[in-house]
């Protein structure tokens, strides 16, 4: 059955008795655009179709209802999602493990009950059975998308999952048909949004996790956080395992992060964020948590997607769409792996609404990780992939005009990786450098200015031509002669070695609470001396001759 969302909107202004530039005045849009839309002429997202419908006064209910009929229609006419498992160390042949899985996904015999069933109700298929490897197997199991509930990602996993049980299978990749695809929000904001709202385009974005995860008081992390964006990061963000701990506060540490933030902003003349975990116990304090960040004027929420299940992130996802945060899940990916491929996984966190999605470092392990990551970034990224083992895809997708989605490459990166991070992934990302600007010898501010220094020197030698991946060391080499603090980081950070946690460098001296200034003052001039650090600030930048009003004011 093929989507028509023009022809659908046609038939619903029709039954309304409404002009196309009746119901243009209605929904807020020209009279032109929707006149495309009418007539086939440019294919819409199905959320634009969504705040038409509302506009018009039609619930969005009757809308999916219309997309997808209850009436059974013939198998073949149908649209089914595809789904890829796998079988390993097993004896079975190809067509016994076919039957094997076909058998579970349908629940078993239908028994009595399936003289009742009407004749033409579309069943769950076996689509293809083959040996891949020595001993092992895969099955592709098709599902009609009638089986499943509209934009719901619990009910896509419950309903692809269904063969595992008992069978010792594991799931590989999915396809999710387009009549399905669009019910789904997707992200709200995006890639190109989130470029757009912060102003960051041409080069990777920088992100730092605080550390240490204990030990500092609210007061401390937001120094912290002025020190890492004022060195030149674009992101702080909260680590995932920091929720709200005796000591450090969530509302202490929103306050005093939010005011180093904005404080950064001003001082360096450019848009800075921190991202904020949200993560809670429950639904509905993790609202609270997003309210009280969009009242403190920040942008971004971070989450532990692994921990709060599929259901709450998408809760959370319409909850920050609402409020006009950008969404980061950077989830435990180790926990979510166990279960699903990081491809599907990072596939699945787009549908639910993810605006930035943590990833692995394509730096890591052999060639085979890089290709795989490759699809990864894909999943993340492109409208539509073929089929590719290699990259992870066993069957071919397309996203239905969803968002691309910024991946955050992490963790562990310094200097030394950047030219071969921007080979492997492009402009098109947040690099995840935590330890390198915290473990910088000198002070936080000045490892996060050595990341800035070494990423823009090798955007700019790019832009001039120069091979990253044969020149990209003596670039660094060549900045780091302008720049003592990328000097010192190279000279600390061995070429290759990935750093996770670490802390400050010994050679810093420890501040204390004494040293942080009063909160509603604006940090001006820096807290570090000029001759530990040079803070990073645009050559257009002025240099503040007053104190800045308060985030209060």
């Amino acid at each position: 059955m093929d989507v028509n969302l023009g022809g659908l909107l046609k038939q619903i202004l029709q039954e309304k008795g409404l002009s196309v530039t009746g119901a243009a005045q209605l929904a807020g849009i020209s009279a032109s655009n929707l006149s495309r839309i009418l007539n086939g002429q440019v294919n819409p997202a199905f959320t634009t179709v969504l705040e038409i419908v509302r506009a018009l006064g039609i619930p969005p209910e009757q809308m999916m209802v219309r997309l997808l009929p209850e009436t059974p229609q013939a198998a073949a006419s149908v649209p089914a999602m595809q789904v890829v498992l796998g079988l390993e160390n097993t004896e079975l042949s190809a067509r016994a493990a076919g039957d094997l899985l076909l058998q579970a996904a349908q629940g078993g015999p239908a028994g009595w009950a399936g003289r009742y069933m009407a004749a033409d109700v579309p069943a769950v298929r076996l689509v293809d059975s083959q040996q891949v490897g020595t001993r092992r197997l895969e099955v592709v199991v098709a599902f009609p998308h009638t089986l499943l509930e509209a934009g719901s990602i619990a009910s896509l996993l419950s309903v692809a999952s269904s063969a595992l049980a008992g069978t010792g299978a594991r799931l590989l990749d999915v396809a999710v048909p387009e009549i399905l695809l669009r019910t789904f929000s997707g992200p709200m904001l995006g890639l190109r949004t989130v470029q757009d709202r912060f102003n960051k385009h041409g080069r990777p974005l920088l992100a730092c996790t605080i550390r240490p995860m204990q030990g500092l008081s609210a007061r401390m992390y937001g120094r912290a956080v002025y020190e890492a964006l004022m060195g030149g990061m674009d992101f702080t963000a909260d680590p995932t395992l920091l929720h709200s701990v005796a000591g450090n506060n969530w509302r202490e540490r929103y306050h005093f992060a939010a005011e180093a933030a904005a404080a950064a902003s001003r001082d360096s003349n450019e848009r800075k964020n921190h991202m904020v975990n949200i993560t809670a116990a429950t639904v509905e304090e993790m609202e609270e948590r997003i309210e009280f960040a969009r009242d403190y004027e920040m942008d971004t929420a971070l989450v532990d997607t692994a921990a709060i299940g599929w259901s709450a992130l998408q809760s959370v996802a319409k909850l920050c769409g609402q409020q006009g945060l950008a969404l980061c899940a950077m989830g435990n990916r180790a926990l979510a792996g166990d279960v699903l491929p990081e491809q599907l996984h990072a596939k699945l966190l787009r549908l639910a609404g993810a605006d930035v999605v943590s990833t692995g470092s394509p730096l890591r392990g052999n060639v085979s990780n890089r290709r795989y990551m490759a699809g990864v970034f894909n999943t993340l990224r492109e409208d539509a992939w073929e089929a590719n083992r290699e990259q992870g895809h066993y069957v071919a997708q397309q996203m239905a005009a969803h968002a691309a989605v910024f991946p955050a490459v992490g963790g562990g990166h310094n200097p030394w990786h950047f030219p071969r991070l921007l080979d492997a992934v492009g402009q098109q990302m947040i690099v995840q450098c935590g330890g390198a600007a915290a473990g910088h010898p000198a002070s936080l501010q000045a490892g996060a200015h050595a990341c800035r220094v070494a990423m823009e020197a090798l955007v700019q030698a790019r832009n001039e031509g120069q091979n990253l991946t044969v020149d990209g060391r003596n670039i660094l080499l060549r900045a780091s002669k302008y720049s003592p603090e990328l000097k010192q980081a190279l000279d600390s950070f061995q070429d290759g070695s990935l750093l996770f946690g670490v802390v400050y460098g010994q050679a810093a001296a420890r501040p204390t609470e004494a040293s942080v200034v009063a909160s509603g003052v604006n940090p001006s001039p820096p807290i570090i001396p000029p001759s530990v650090v040079t803070p990073f600030k645009r050559p257009e930048a002025p240099s503040p001759s007053a104190p800045e009003p308060t985030h209060e004011d």
